[in-house]
């Protein structure tokens, strides 16, 4: 079966059209469909739990109930490295990580691709979604080493094919956005192209990055104009609601580089929005380090 439009969709943010194209597939329990339509609904917030009876269909159903509970561990007792996919380790490696266990994280990704000894292994079976994950994982811990090392190794280890390679694309972009490499360049092009071809939510928040992360206030600026927009707010409300949270951090650090009076404001209704989002955590872990550091001087 051609899944690349289903890859395409997912990965572009278009998470309504990637459940269209699975729909009109009867195979329910395909593993790759069963994790991008499972993926899909969570990420709309809609998801149906029993759609698919395989060992990977009870493994997402186990993931969405502990987004709900954050009860780890029927995920934890169910998965293990040599008797689970690919895509049932991402699962794992992604509650680990939103339980700030980002060290078994990334050693439960890195020995799962390790584990890779046949050529299904190879050209299937989540372990190219494993390497993205792993990726994302050392880059959220600042270990940039690693996250290049195992992106360079991804050609090693499998055999990648059209759809493969979407993911492998995404994942380089990770890797130069996290080193600030390629910023003004191939890396700038790359999520430019990505938000013209694809005008959504989450295209649009990878270029509005990488306008931040250049300086370019002004290019930042008309983003978060755009997304502001009708087109943005109403014809993609289900998008909006999934990407509010990271819009928020991304106009909080706009309205800090613009030195503007508004950013205790919009953080504290990203607080509403996101407890655990990463921006209201380091601002708070900065918050009781600088208090720490009033209390031993005050001392």
């Amino acid at each position: 079966m051609d899944y690349f439009n289903v890859i395409q969709h997912y990965y572009s943010g278009n998470y309504t059209d990637c459940l269209n194209e699975i729909e009109k597939t009867s195979n329910s329990d395909d593993n790759i469909l069963t994790y991008y339509n499972g993926m899909s609904q969570l990420a709309l917030k809609k998801y149906t739990p029993g759609s698919s009876a395989s060992n990977l269909g009870k493994s997402m159903d186990a993931f969405a109930s502990f987004l709900e509970n954050k009860d780890a561990s029927k995920l934890k007792s169910s998965i293990t490295v040599g008797s689970s996919n690919g895509f049932e380790l991402s699962l794992l490696a992604t509650t680990l990580t939103i339980l700030g266990e980002l060290n078994e994280a990334l050693d439960l990704c890195i020995e799962g691709l390790d584990s890779i000894t046949t050529e299904e292994d190879r050209t299937s079976n989540g372990y190219i979604e494993l390497s993205l994950l792993a990726v994302q994982i050392a880059i959220l811990k600042g270990d940039q080493a690693a996250a290049t090392n195992i992106f360079y190794s991804i050609e090693q280890r499998l055999t990648l094919n059209n759809e493969a390679e979407i993911i492998q694309n995404l994942a380089e972009a990770y890797v130069k956005f996290g080193k600030n490499e390629d910023t003004s360049g191939l890396n700038f092009y790359y999520f430019e192209e990505l938000a013209q071809t694809n005008p959504n939510w989450k295209t649009q928040l990878g270029l509005l990055n990488l306008h931040l992360q250049q300086g370019n206030i002004n290019e930042a600026q008309g983003i978060i104009d755009v997304l502001e927009s009708d087109y943005y707010q109403v014809e993609q409300t289900d998008s909006a609601e999934t990407f509010k949270p990271h819009f928020f951090a991304c106009k909080i650090t706009l309205a800090a580089m613009q030195g503007l009076n508004n950013v205790e404001t919009l953080k504290k209704e990203l607080l509403v929005l996101d407890p655990e989002h990463p921006l209201i955590k380091n601002d708070k872990d900065m918050n009781n380090r600088f208090d720490e550091l009033v209390a031993k001087f005050k001392n």
